[in-house]
């Protein structure tokens, strides 16, 4: 041989005649001549400075050092066979690692679940990293590169990032379960909270919702009173948990059964606000696009009353 290696393709030789323990089937299984299989073999065995095959009446037997090499030579065979597998799988996209950005509500939505279980189901070996992250930072982490795909609430995107419209989610009031609000049947009228305290988010955290809570309360005559503006989704359940004031909030944080808290729908037809799957318009990694497709058909599903 001409190399200091050996190759595959000798391997490969080898271990078909060992299978054989016949040049001329072997041969036939390759898709070669039996002339050119003999030469790489003497060429391998030249390389090795053993003899493989030995005769045995009027056929041939592995050597004790082909009985040596045959097992190493199927297993190199073998880890080369998925190398080159797994390199096929990450090019469809069915391996490697998908960074996710979801806002702290994201778990309590009923299609974010779904996605996320569908696309599991779908690629199972594909590593999904959640990265807990308020709207404005994962639109950030989105055109950094730091997250594949985003999970938010309306915003203002820049040039380069494209949604989907997941589903449209419903305000509700949360309240103490002591709020006089509390025990009235059906939809509770916005101008009703008028002298309620109020939480919310940090504004720059979700701009869209904070700056439509606001525009409701001033459309029934009043601004509310703003008691606490905090970051995070459990520290206003918390807060309304321990009797402070309430908060209009997308409605499927209903999901967070916690003691005290009453949730009741707004009566308002405009008081609804969307989910957005948020990714890069020249997203060409097959992960995303599989994700995108399956959040496109549950999407669909959803909006359409089927999910």
């Amino acid at each position: 041989m001409t190399n200091d290696y050996l190759e595959l393709r000798h391997l490969k030789y080898f271990v078909t005649v060992a299978d054989e323990l016949h040049f001329g089937r072997a041969a036939e299984r390759l898709g070669i001549s039996q002339p050119p299989l003999s030469q790489q073999i003497h060429a391998l065995e030249q390389r090795l400075g053993a003899k493989l095959f030995e005769r045995k009446g009027r056929g041939i037997v592995l050597s004790g050092a082909g009985s040596a090499l045959l097992p190493r030579a199927r297993a190199i065979l073998i880890q080369a066979e998925r190398a080159a597998e797994s390199v096929a799988r990450s090019q469809r996209g069915e391996l490697g690692e998908l960074h996710l950005g979801l806002m702290s509500s994201g778990p309590f939505t009923f299609v974010v679940p779904r996605v996320l279980a569908r696309f599991r189901e779908r690629l199972p070996d594909v590593r999904l990293l959640i990265h807990e992250m308020a709207t404005v930072h994962q639109i950030d982490a989105l055109e950094q590169g730091l997250i594949d795909v985003g999970v938010i609430r309306p915003e203002a995107l820049p040039d380069g990032i494209k949604a989907i419209e997941l589903f449209k989610d419903s305000l509700v009031v949360v309240m103490h379960a002591s709020n006089p609000l509390a025990a009235k049947e059906g939809p509770i009228e916005v101008g009703e909270l008028a002298h309620d305290d109020f939480i919310f988010y940090q504004r720059h955290l979700a701009v869209r919702l904070y700056d439509e809570v606001i525009a409701l309360c001033r459309g029934a005559g009043f601004s509310p009173r703003i008691l606490y503006e905090v970051r995070e989704l459990p520290t206003i359940i918390g807060l309304i948990s321990g009797g402070f004031g309430v908060a209009v909030l997308p409605g499927s944080v209903q999901r967070m059964m916690v003691e005290n808290v009453v949730y009741r729908p707004v009566k308002h037809m405009e008081a609804a606000t969307a989910v957005w799957a948020i990714y890069r318009d020249d997203a060409q990694d097959p992960m995303v696009r599989a994700f995108l497709d399956i959040a496109q058909c549950l999407a669909s599903k959803s909006l359409k009353g089927g999910v």
